[in-house]
């Protein structure tokens, strides 16, 4: 009996330590794992669920949609994921210029920060004191200065999240597809501006044109003028003389006065536009310059990112 219950103790040793044998094993492999590798890679291994996420209602909306022009940019997106938001980097395509863009005009849903741009189509906005930003948060950038495309078409725009270590946090992912128009010669009618130009000769003599170093204003007749000074304007310009300051007026259909400051010398040259503009100009061009897509808009609606009061702000470059 003594032998048998000798021989049980000894078993249940060896399976003790054959347990604390397979116990000190698993835990040196996750300490070499953890030594062998960084700390990011290590704990996304550990948690999968901590992958880059996907940005939701990116939506980019020039205040100007006309190519080559510099403008300024709203960025909208929804964060997937929590995490500390150290940069948030803006992808454009290659035909835009973003090397210029180091204005930021306002912003919301992240912290105080700067802008940078390490390539002409790439945007970063670097938080100063980044937090952790909770997934479903908005976040609103708008930069200005950007160049738009010097061709026209349908574009997108890549934006990601990435955190302090740096890995990203969402994306990279593509915003909502917006337009850019290339102006060409068949947008803007050759009928809105005319410019002419009056000698001191027999020909401009005929016109209204004579200086003579006394008058100081003429009646200049041209068919072209209509006469209705809401629609149409003259503006002049002297030269080959002393330097002169004029202004016009129309008096009638065919018929406008130059008025200048100080009479012009003899042999001075009359240059003048007539400006031919309808009671309420909008082209396609015009029209759609502050408009967005369908898709665009009703993202952003749908995600409570605007209401209909919303405006969006210019600069002046």
């Amino acid at each position: 009996m003594k032998s048998i219950k000798s021989a049980d103790m000894v078993r249940k040793k060896k399976d003790a330590a054959r347990n604390i044998f397979k116990t000190s094993f698993t835990l040196l492999l996750i300490v070499f794992a953890f030594t062998m590798s960084s700390p990011s890679s290590f704990f996304q291994i550990l948690n999968p669920a901590m992958a880059a996420g996907s940005l939701t209602s990116v939506v980019i909306l020039p205040s100007n949609n006309i190519g080559n022009t510099r403008t300024t940019y709203d960025i909208y997106f929804k964060t997937a994921t929590t995490g500390t938001i150290k940069t948030i980097h803006m992808i454009f395509p290659p035909s835009f210029d973003v090397s210029g863009s180091n204005k930021l005009i306002e912003r919301s849903g992240i912290g105080s920060g700067t802008l940078s741009t390490p390539s002409s189509t790439t945007l970063i906005y670097t938080v100063s004191n980044p937090v952790s930003v909770p997934a479903g948060t908005t976040i609103r950038l708008e930069i200005g200065r950007i160049l738009n495309s010097n061709v026209g078409g349908n574009f997108q725009v890549s934006v990601s999240t990435v955190n302090t270590i740096p890995t990203i946090i969402d994306g990279p992912t593509k915003s909502l597809s917006f337009s850019i128009k290339r102006i060409t010669g068949n947008d803007v009618s050759p009928q809105f501006m005319i410019r002419k130009t009056l000698y001191d000769d027999d020909a401009g003599h005929t016109h209204g044109w004579d200086p003579d170093s006394s008058t100081t204003a003429y009646a200049i007749s041209d068919s072209e003028f209509s006469g209705v000074s809401n629609s149409e304007f003259v503006s002049v310009m002297i030269s080959n003389g002393n330097p002169v300051f004029c202004a016009t007026a129309g008096a009638d259909a065919g018929l406008f006065v130059v008025y200048c400051n100080s009479a012009p010398g003899n042999s001075a040259q009359l240059d003048y536009i007539i400006t031919k503009l309808p009671a309420h100009v909008v082209t396609s061009t015009a029209s759609s310059s502050l408009s967005m897509s369908s898709s665009a808009y009703a993202s952003l609606q749908d995600n409570g990112l605007i209401n209909t009061q919303d405006e969006t702000a210019s600069e002046f470059p």
